[in-house]
């Protein structure tokens, strides 16, 4: 991991996280994100990878339908993140086919997300920055309806283990959908597991199973703890005018 210099460092501790709000849980009874986004602030710990998931589901008549998808990631000191997302599709109940790239970059500080779109049109929205809890928030299955009961067990710590020299904790819940709730004759059992890595504070590992949407592994790999070039976090503009494809003010510029 490359040493970050002494400019780079007091940007952090100006930035230092502990001024924002906590990070509240993902809204796992809901079908909709709320607006805006909560965004988690990581300062000083820089990073780029490659993520990769793979969801597995059983026909009916016991055959299995595979579905990828990746992103490739890169996070600054100063918390700003860029993803770049090889979708094919969303899942859900009902996976919802796709087969489209997009990028999205987050400047908590600036307090702005700038979704690059195929055709080159760049749509800003507003997020809301927050810090991290003292545990890693972890939700199981897909969306719910609102108000829909569900019974979660408490998080089982599994302990800890290094993949590529990252510190690796692991915790585990299981959750039930109760008979009747939704019109479904049996419980629905779903699990998820992950592992959070310390340093990095992402997941790194994580399996998700719920019999509605099948068995979905997720991982990240080829992590490297250098700086990203500050470029990356630059949605392009034009120079001239100093605006983005869709008419909007270009995003500050840092050093």
């Amino acid at each position: 991991m490359s040493l970050v210099s002494a400019g780079v460092a007091a940007q952090v501790q100006a930035q230092d996280s502990a001024g924002f709000p906590v990070c509240p849980p993902a809204p796992a009874n809901t079908t909709v994100r709320p607006t805006p986004d909560n965004v988690r602030l990581v300062t000083g710990a820089p990073y780029s990878a490659y993520g990769t998931s793979e969801t597995v589901t059983t026909t009916p008549d016991g055959g299995k339908v595979v579905r990828h998808n990746s992103v490739r990631v890169w996070r600054d000191s100063d918390g700003r993140t860029r993803s770049e997302y090889d979708l094919t599709s969303i899942g859900g109940p009902t996976p919802v086919e796709i087969n489209s790239r997009l990028t999205v970059i987050d400047d908590p500080a600036a307090r702005e997300r700038y979704m690059l779109q195929p055709d080159g049109k760049v749509v800003t929205l507003p997020i809301a920055p927050c810090r991290a809890a003292n545990e890693p928030d972890i939700t199981v299955g897909p969306p719910r309806p609102a108000g829909l009961p569900l019974k979660v067990s408490r998080p089982v710590k599994l302990g800890e283990r290094q993949v590529d020299g990252e510190t690796l904790t692991g915790r585990r819940v299981e959750a039930t959908i109760p008979a009747g709730a939704m019109g479904n004759e049996q419980p629905v059992k779903m699990s998820a597991e992950q592992w959070y890595g310390k340093d990095l504070q992402v997941v790194v590992e994580a399996t998700y199973k719920d019999p509605r949407t099948g068995e979905t592994r997720y991982r990240l790999r080829e992590i490297q703890r250098d700086e990203p070039d500050a470029s990356l976090f630059r949605p392009q503009v034009d120079g001239e005018s100093g605006a983005n494809p869709m008419g909007m003010p270009a995003p500050r510029k840092r050093r």
